[in-house]
């Protein structure tokens, strides 16, 4: 065994998680810009067909003046918006007890593989598995092992600096990529 850390996951970690996926990372931006391109054509269609079906007038420009200002209103709050629907499904998830983490859990991670062992639980994990590394903010660590799933690591679980590096160093050896965000 290389590593082995117990992780300590709070509702603020998965929240914040949630928040990152969303707005931050690859597969969020992602998201945002298709759903901005999709409203995009979507008004663009709409003030097309207005037009031709109501002709050209000082109403028309009115009505495509509103809807062009709606979209522009919505463009800009739709970060907020996400932000409060992500706040409002972790409430959910919360209120119905099915909490989409573990609040505590050991990761072990081997020459080929990691296990993450959490209470009546063990997944393994090879290498080659992991989609995408993220370091955030210099608190936390996500495994990306699908597009929406990552194991979370708090940097709070390692004695230092030199393990955090030699950590991020033996990923990088099996040739997963770590990504820093700020």
């Amino acid at each position: 065994m290389k590593y082995q850390f117990d992780v300590k996951l709070s509702e603020q970690d998965y929240l914040d998680f949630n928040l990152f996926h969303m707005l931050r990372s690859p597969y969020g931006k992602q998201q945002l810009k298709n759903i901005r391109l999709m409203f995009v054509f979507v008004l663009v269609l709409l003030c097309v067909i207005f037009v031709i079906s109501e002709g050209f007038s000082k109403d028309t420009a009115f009505s495509v003046a509103v809807m062009v200002t709606s979209f522009l209103v919505f463009q800009i709050f739709l970060p907020k918006f996400l932000k409060w629907s992500v706040k409002l499904t972790v409430k959910g998830q919360k209120g119905t007890g099915k909490m989409g983490y573990s609040p505590e859990s050991i990761l072990e991670f081997y020459d080929d593989y990691l296990i993450e062992t959490m209470p009546g639980k063990k997944i393994e994990q090879n290498y080659s598995e992991i989609e995408n590394v993220c370091l955030v903010d210099m608190k936390i660590i996500y495994i990306y092992v699908t597009n929406v799933s990552a194991y979370m690591l708090p940097l709070s679980c390692f004695k230092s600096k030199v393990e955090l590096d030699g950590f991020i160093g033996f990923l990088q050896t099996k040739g997963i990529k770590v990504d820093r965000y700020c």
